[in-house]
């Protein structure tokens, strides 16, 4: 074992599991295969190398598992780190580790000079992940933290160039759309309908459907976010507030209790999910919040949309509504970045929950990417009904730290779903249905609501109006001519619409 994998055999506790571990194969170079990253003998740590020497090969090779490093370098002797930092105290990765050392530790590392000296170096390359500002200076390694996140809430996501390229497309389309004079008439309607579906298929997807004034309320929160205001627990208690459909569980705090979420089964097995111990939210929803109000770094805007998304419902800080929040958030993140252009005073939202809500097996399989795994960290113990014993064995830090890739990609899909299958189908639909509406209005002399409930009754019957409306008081006065016209002129105003999306 080496590396990462050599790590994980010194820590006592429960970790994630290794996505590609290090292994030694018969290789010249160092490559990445699917399962595992094979490297050379020469290259890797040698058979009795000491700790340190593995975390610096992994920090090199592996990329960056602050969880794991954070707790082996507490079994790394001060004096050893010293000692190495005085024979290479310029080493990049020494001082990474160093920087780690004192913040896993608690302590300084009693080094002979104020400083090792040396560059500046960023804990993350710029050249392999998303970073975000500069979070912590230390001038006594000369490192800066630039993650996605602080230290207390650092998702890890690394550059991606085909995935960012899409995200950019899809948000310079929303802008154009938004932006076309051709469109310019049926925006607030297609805008309407995007806030109303969003609110329904988020709710929707946690299998409720809000009564009116809850529908009401999540609306108005969904308006709201373009105040831009930034996240604290205040303002997250609020919008708690106003999504949750039973007031009994409305809450004026993150949780101070253990949730968990359960599916069919039974006993401790039909727990399927443990977000962090109650008396570690408060610091976590600290850092987490701290990245999502961030308005600097290089994160794309749907990358950032989603760590702030999926971070909030792996957190779940409140006992209910976690998941109508994440959903909510994700858009705020968009919003607080500037990445969407307004229609009549309001952000042009992606109704990323109709997506969602079409790619539900997607979207579990995303949250469990790290969910799943999370499960394993926990010994639970069933005592009786929805009694439980829960018993964490790792650290609050893997809640912290995770891969945010999936949930990027995922993101990023729905993105591009709510842009061409919500957006601009609504609105060549809005297009179509005023072109047909106009064009009867002015070959028959009818009322308003007897044309828009033609052209709804021939467009759910294919194109014909259905057999049991023909007797309908509104179609007395026509002449099955004058019906078949009236299909004619829906067929074809809807034509160029149902060709386009062939």
């Amino acid at each position: 074992m080496i590396g990462y994998e050599y790590l994980l055999s010194h820590i006592a506790l429960r970790m994630p599991p290794l996505a590609r571990p290090a292994q030694v194969r018969p290789v010249t170079r160092i490559e990445r295969m699917p399962d595992l990253l094979a490297v050379p003998r020469h290259v890797a740590p040698a058979t009795d190398a000491p700790i340190l020497e593995h975390v610096l090969f992994a920090l090199k090779h592996e990329g960056t598992r602050l969880d794991i490093l954070h707790e082996v370098l507490k079994l790394v002797p001060g004096e050893e780190l010293v000692h190495a930092l005085a024979a290479q105290r310029t080493g990049g990765y020494l001082r990474r580790a160093a920087f780690i050392w004192e913040k896993a530790n608690g302590q300084a590392l009693p080094l002979p000079w104020d400083s090792t000296g040396g560059n500046y170096v960023d804990f993350f390359e710029p050249g392999s992940y998303y970073t975000g500002p500069e979070w912590e200076r230390s001038r006594k390694y000369r490192v800066h933290f630039n993650g996605i996140g602080p230290y207390e809430f650092c998702p890890v996501v690394a550059r991606n160039a085909t995935l960012e390229q899409r995200g950019q497309a899809v948000l310079e389309r929303l802008r154009t759309w938004a932006s076309d004079p051709q469109n310019l008439n049926v925006l607030d309607r297609v805008m309407n309908w995007a806030y109303l579906s969003e609110t329904r298929d988020s709710y929707a997807i946690e299998n409720e459907a809000p009564a009116p004034d809850k529908e009401r309320a999540f609306l108005q929160a969904m308006e709201q976010l373009r105040d831009q205001r930034p996240l604290s627990e205040d303002y997250l208690v609020d919008l708690q507030n106003q999504v949750i459909t039973s007031a009994i569980k409305q809450e004026q705090a993150f949780r101070h209790e253990q949730n968990w979420l359960q599916r069919g089964g039974r006993g401790a097995l039909a727990v399927r999910y443990l977000p962090p111990p109650a008396d570690k939210v408060g610091e976590l929803m600290d850092g987490l919040m701290r990245m999502a109000n961030a308005r600097e770094g290089d994160v794309p805007p749907l990358v950032k949309a989603a760590v702030v998304s999926f971070g909030f419902v792996f957190l779940h800080p409140f006992m209910d509504g976690n998941g109508r929040l994440s959903r909510l958030l994700a858009h705020h993140s968009l919003i607080l970045q500037g990445a969407l252009p307004t229609v009549s005073g309001n952000p042009a939202i992606l109704p990323l929950s109709v997506a969602i809500k079409r790619n539900e097996a997607d979207y579990l399989t995303a949250l469990e990417s790290f969910s799943r795994p999370a499960r394993q960290l926990w010994d639970v113990t069933y005592l009786a009904d929805n009694e439980f014993i829960f018993d964490f064995r790792s650290t609050p830090l893997v809640y912290a730290h995770w891969n945010g890739e999936a949930a990027a990609d995922f993101v990023t899909r729905c993105a591009e779903q709510a842009l061409e299958q919500s957006l601009v189908d609504e609105t060549a639909f809005l297009q179509a249905y005023d072109r047909a509406y106009e064009q009867i209005d002015r070959e028959f002399d009818l009322p308003n609501r007897t044309i828009n409930l033609l052209i709804q009754w021939i467009r759910q019957n294919n194109g014909r109006m259905p057999e049991r409306r023909r007797n309908a008081t509104e179609l007395l006065l026509l002449k099955p001519r004058q019906i078949e016209r009236i299909e004619a002129i829906v067929a074809d105003c809807f034509s160029r619409n149902d060709n386009a999306r062939k």
